[in-house]
């Protein structure tokens, strides 16, 4: 039986979190799964997206997962879709059951394309990982591929040595939390900035749009997650914004730790503060988080200066993140 998932109904949201994480770390020791607390905290309701949950219950026990993901301001013709089923109950049509329904629902909604995320493990190919293959045979195309990296704490001393202070030019400050007020105009201009500049692929999507209202909402949806942000960005003497690199640290979690996004501006690359900004990030999360384990991120193959700083830092390749999408007919 597949039945929608009220958030409010705590024990059926347990229990679908719990088949979630089931089907997501198997086959996958580096599975990033988000928490209880932070998906409890992403579904509250707010004004840029919307999201509907199904559970496929046999035998009083939660075996599948779908949420379909519904933008409500840009990307209004999008549905992001996440299919889940338990290892056990795999090859019996019951993911096909739930990518069905989701077409369903993107129907119900007025959307007509559907993107979704495939993790394939180091030693895998998308054609022997089951859930590529299952991707593919639902008519979801690879658009875009990015390298999911780990990075171990604490960083050898060795890694993070560095010239004292900021590369020449530039001023680093860090924030522990939301954005401090004076700051809002100008973070939202360089989160809009990343938006635009992040490799995307053959993604049909567009940027979103940052403004001080938006942060304000995301900072407060934050605190419901149960996440800090520690950000630190780059200002010229002069006070022009260079660049920032934002970090999430869960409440929850043992010790793993997100690197989002780090963006230089265009007209202030090529001087060192992509690793700048990340190592004064580091540094923060020693000081204040010591019990940080792991810190997870993500590049596209292609952004070699990214990862060369990934790899001056010593961060480490464990899967590939495949992006696909269906255009509906």
């Amino acid at each position: 039986m597949i039945t929608p998932i009220d958030p409010a109904d705590e024990s059926a949201l347990r229990a679908w979190h719990t088949a979630l994480v089931e089907a997501a770390t198997h086959g996958r020791p580096e599975a990033a799964v988000m928490g209880y607390t932070d998906l409890r905290g992403m579904l509250a309701p707010r004004d840029d997206r919307h999201h509907r949950l199904y559970a496929a219950v046999e035998d009083g026990r939660t075996v599948g997962t779908l949420m379909v993901d519904l933008p409500d301001r840009e990307n209004r013709h999008l549905a992001e879709v996440d299919v889940s089923v338990v290892p056990e109950r795999r090859g019996r049509g019951l993911g096909a059951r739930l990518a069905g329904l989701a077409l369903e629902a993107m129907a119900e909604e007025g959307r007509t394309t559907a993107t979704g995320e495939v993790y394939v493990p180091g030693g895998h190919t998308p054609d022997d990982w089951p859930g590529a293959r299952f991707a593919r045979a639902h008519g979801f195309a690879t658009v875009h591929e990015e390298d999911y990296l780990v990075l171990d704490l604490p960083v050898p001393p060795e890694r993070m040595a560095a010239p004292p202070g900021a590369p020449a030019g530039h001023r680093l400050h860090t924030w522990t939390g939301p954005c401090p007020e004076e700051h809002l105009e100008a973070y939202a201009r360089m989160r809009t900035a990343m938006e635009r500049d992040v490799p995307t692929g053959d993604l049909d999507t567009e940027p979103e749009v940052w403004d001080p209202e938006r942060l304000r909402a995301e900072d407060a949806r934050r605190v419901d997650q149960g996440y800090t942000a520690v950000v630190s960005v780059a200002r010229t003497a002069a006070g022009e914004w260079a660049g920032y690199s934002l970090l999430l640290v869960p409440a929850e979690g043992g010790g793993e730790v997100y690197q989002d996004d780090t963006l230089v501006m265009r007209a202030h690359r090529g001087h060192g503060l992509g690793i700048a900004l990340k190592r004064r990030n580091l540094e923060v999360l020693a000081r204040e988080f010591p019990d940080a384990k792991v810190v997870r991120t993500w590049v596209d193959p292609d952004n070699a200066p990214m990862r060369a700083v990934n790899d001056r830092l010593g961060f480490r390749v464990v899967e590939r993140m495949l992006e696909v999408q269906r255009v509906l007919g």
